[in-house]
């Protein structure tokens, strides 16, 4: 394969995960505003910000790459 025909796959490969992704995230923005998050992820993520902010974690860097 030359260089534009590998360029174009590549570019082919992240359209289609960014569709992916952008499907998944606003499924979970409905479910989110249907459990009663009012804005969806932002109010999700104002949430889980405050808390952390009341008692925060201790969280090791192994545990966070697994998310």
């Amino acid at each position: 394969m030359n260089n534009t025909t590998e360029l174009n796959s590549k570019v082919a490969t992240l359209e289609t995960q960014v569709d992916l992704l952008e499907t998944e995230l606003g499924y979970i923005h409905e479910l989110l505003l249907k459990c009663g998050f009012p804005e969806g992820i932002k109010t999700l993520k104002k949430t889980v910000e405050e808390l952390l902010s009341e008692s925060p974690l201790d969280i090791n860097e192994d545990e966070t790459e697994a998310l």
